[in-house]
């Protein structure tokens, strides 16, 4: 994995990375948000957001 883009939001970081899928033999990407605690290195809840076939990893963001 790749990390494309980083950019800092709400206190946190925001991030894109990119892997190669053998499934569909595309590089895909996928977004990230990173609070303020997890960047502190606290454990923090995780949310999963799973976009539907014509969505980005823009649309979390």
């Amino acid at each position: 994995m790749q990390r494309i883009e980083h950019h800092a939001s709400f206190g946190g970081r925001q991030e894109v990375w990119q892997h190669a899928s053998s499934s569909t033999g595309t590089d895909m990407k996928v977004g990230v948000y990173l609070p303020p605690k997890a960047l502190a290195g606290e454990k923090c809840p995780v949310l999963y957001w799973l976009s539907g076939l014509t969505c980005t990893e823009q649309n979390f963001i």
